[in-house]
């Protein structure tokens, strides 16, 4: 999945779309072109250096695949992973690395391992 969504990013997908459609192909799902539009506004932290999208993302696709109350559980996995990776969950933040992340393409690259891993494990866990 990871080298999915930087492809898509390098196409120019943003965060949160590349994402979506790495794990549209991962995962066998059928995203309709309006869950692509939607994502339009959350780039860059919603336009203000907030919530990196890939965060919304993670939170939408787990929604594609499990039920509410594992969706709820699995975010927080995700956001307390995410920050333990790369110390912050705002853009404006995670730009401020560049030099480690480059263009966010490394940060989309890690953050769709993420995903993988915790999906992975919680399907082994049903």
């Amino acid at each position: 999945m990871k080298e999915k969504a930087v492809f898509y990013y390098n196409q120019g997908y943003n965060c949160s779309q590349c994402m979506l459609k790495a794990a549209e192909e991962h995962y066998g799902l059928e995203i309709p072109q309006e869950c692509y539009d939607v994502c339009k506004g959350l780039n860059t932290g919603l336009g203000i250096g907030s919530t990196c999208s890939l965060i919304s993302a993670a939170t939408m696709i787990f929604g594609l695949l499990f039920d509410e109350k594992a969706v709820k559980r699995l975010r927080i996995r995700y956001i307390d992973a995410f920050h333990d990776l790369h110390k912050a969950l705002n853009c404006s933040q995670l730009k401020s690395l560049r030099e480690y992340y480059g263009n966010c393409s490394r940060l989309i690259g890690e953050a769709a391992e993420l995903l993988e891993k915790i999906t992975s494990e919680e399907k082994r866990n049903i």
